[in-house]
C-alpha cells in the first residue's frame, strides 16, 4: 500500500528529516574527537601544552582518554562535609556579672527571704529574715543581699531592698524590691 505525502506535511517532514541529518553528522563528528582524544594521549603532547592547560583540564583529558579511573577528593580549600555550618560562640559583654564566691546574705535573693520580725534598736531598726529552711538571718540598713542588692531601708513593717543593674545604654538604674512583715496567722 502506498502512502502519499500531502503537501501541508511537507514542512514538518523537511524539518524531521533536517533534524535527523543533523544529529548524524553531529555524532559522527563526536566519534571523531573521541577517537582523536584517546588515540593522542596526553602523555604524548609536549611539555608546553600540558602546562597551558590548567591543573583541572589536564584532570578532565586524563579522565576522558581513560588514563584516570579513580576519584581522588582533594580536601585542600573545601569545608568539611561533616562539620556543622553553624557553630557556637560565646560572646561577653560587659553586662556580664564575674564569677564571685558570695558570702554571708549574699548568697539569698531578697524572693528567698522571708520576713519575720522587726525591731527598733539603740544603733538603728534591726529586721529578722528566715531561709526556706528555717535558718534566721539579722539584717540592718547597708546589709548586702542578693549579688546587687542593699538594704536601704527598715520601717515598721517593711525592709526595702535595692537592686542595682545596668540598662542596655551602660547607664545605672536601682530595682526596689519590698520585703512584707506579715501579721500573725498570715500566710
Amino acid at each position: 500500500m502506498k502512502r502519499l505525502i500531502k503537501l501541508k506535511d511537507l514542512p514538518k517532514l523537511i524539518v524531521c528529516t533536517g533534524f535527523i541529518l543533523l544529529s548524524i553528522i553531529f555524532l559522527s563528528v563526536t566519534e571523531v574527537r573521541a577517537k582523536e582524544v584517546t588515540t593522542s594521549s596526553v602523555d604524548t603532547t609536549s611539555k608546553d601544552k600540558k602546562e597551558e592547560y590548567s591543573d583541572k583540564v589536564q584532570e578532565l583529558m586524563r579522565f576522558l582518554a581513560g588514563s584516570e579511573d579513580t576519584f581522588a577528593y582533594k580536601r585542600e580549600g573545601r569545608p568539611d562535609p561533616f562539620m556543622p555550618f553553624i557553630s557556637e560562640k560565646v560572646i561577653s559583654s560587659e553586662f556580664d556579672v564575674p564569677e564571685e564566691i558570695l558570702e554571708g546574705m549574699r548568697k539569698f535573693e531578697p524572693g528567698q527571704l522571708t520576713l519575720v520580725a522587726i525591731v527598733f534598736a539603740e544603733d538603728g531598726p534591726l529586721a529578722m529574715v528566715q531561709d526556706s529552711v528555717g535558718k534566721g538571718y539579722i539584717i540592718k540598713n547597708g546589709t548586702e543581699i542578693g549579688r546587687s542588692g542593699f538594704v536601704d531601708e527598715i520601717t515598721a513593717n517593711l525592709v526595702v531592698v535595692k537592686e542595682r543593674y545596668k540598662t542596655s545604654a551602660g547607664e545605672e538604674r536601682f530595682r526596689i524590691v519590698e520585703m512584707l512583715l506579715k501579721k500573725e496567722g498570715e500566710q
